[in-house]
């Protein structure tokens, strides 16, 4: 669902301090806000009767509701969203806080993509308390450097496949009926290095039964194998290392979680990626920081919660660092985390 944030114009000052008030108390407390709490506050300077009347125009506008019989009120979907473009203020990392990343990244920059989004799920959860997601680089625009075939046994070989930007990926295909000599996969390499090399994986996958035809019409087995198998082997994921989440125990100490309700989301949010891809799919693409509040991520289960996501880049290829916890959250510190991280591993 999308929403169209009021203008800033539409909200009084009144109103839009009432606004900032409820949320951050909301954020701390994690309970609706009365008015009376409200009254204590030194910045509003109005009467308990006046702080009423201005959130029954939020409540009006949508941006405030109603939770079951409380007197107080909480943000709503589109309340934080005003939030968040209109009137939040920018915040920046602690030096503490910075230092803690640097650190923990010197041993790690110059690893593995796998090794690296591993460590760099692991400390986002840590600084954020929230649920930690780093997908690896997707592979579609990255260059083949070079293809190899290893033989494994009588009925597998291992297909390596060397991207530029430092990638290695690998995948096992299963032989059918056929015993393969080292000397006959050596001479399908080389010819599928000149076929393939210096091209994406994404034409790979669109033109590969056309650039190995002649080949396949010689009754060579392996490479009908491998025209059945483009789309798995020229895949624009690393497999089961393209996804790292960390964060569940940490996550789940938050109040929200003591509905069971809740807490069986999340769960299963975790045990099913293929969600999350689908999820950080529909949010990528893009340059900048993004962020989705509740009903905004079009997934039922994740109505309850908001992500903020940001690109990272590694060599040519695009990856994404994300949280995701209870829309209830320090937006201005966990936006300065994830741009943060993003920026420290696209260096």
């Amino acid at each position: 669902m999308e929403y169209e944030t009021p203008d800033i114009h539409d909200l009084s000052d009144r109103e839009r301090q009432v606004l900032l008030s409820i949320i951050e108390q909301h954020v701390l407390t994690a309970s609706p806000v009365g008015s009376r709490t409200l009254s204590k506050n030194m910045e509003i300077r109005l009467s308990p009767a006046s702080i009423r009347n201005v959130m029954a125009d939020l409540e009006e506008r949508g941006l405030i509701g109603h939770p079951h019989t409380s007197a107080g009120r909480i943000p709503t979907d589109l309340g934080y969203r005003y939030y968040v473009d209109s009137i939040m203020q920018s915040v920046s990392l602690s030096d503490q806080e910075r230092r803690f990343i640097d650190e923990h990244f010197e041993t790690s920059l110059n690893s593995a993509i796998q090794e690296l989004i591993r460590s760099s799920s692991h400390i986002l959860s840590q600084i954020s308390h929230q649920l930690a997601i780093v997908s690896a680089p997707s592979l579609g625009q990255g260059v083949l450097q070079r293809i190899e075939l290893v033989p494994v046994s009588t009925d597998k070989i291992m297909v390596i496949l060397s991207i530029r930007s430092g990638i290695v990926k690998s995948i096992i295909l299963h032989l059918r009926n056929e015993i393969v000599r080292r000397e006959q996969l050596e001479s399908i390499s080389v010819l599928l290095n000149e076929q393939l090399a210096g091209l994406t994986l994404k034409d790979i996958r669109e033109t590969f039964a056309d650039r190995v035809r002649d080949a396949g019409e010689q009754d060579n087995g392996i490479i009908r194998l491998f025209i059945e198998s483009t789309d798995r082997v020229f895949s624009e994921r690393l497999d089961s290392d393209a996804l790292c989440i960390d964060g569940m125990n940490t996550v789940t100490r938050q109040p929200e979680f003591g509905d069971p309700e809740r807490l069986r989301n999340i769960i299963e949010l975790v045990e099913n990626q293929h969600v999350i891809f689908h999820v950080l799919d529909s949010i990528g693409g893009g340059r900048s920081l993004t962020i989705r509040i509740g009903r905004e991520i079009n997934d039922e289960k994740l109505n309850e919660y908001s992500i903020i996501a940001a690109p990272y880049r590694f060599g040519q290829l695009n990856g994404t660092v994300s949280i995701v916890g209870p829309r209830r959250m320090n937006y201005p510190r966990m936006i300065a985390i994830v741009d943060y991280l993003s920026k420290i591993i696209s260096q």
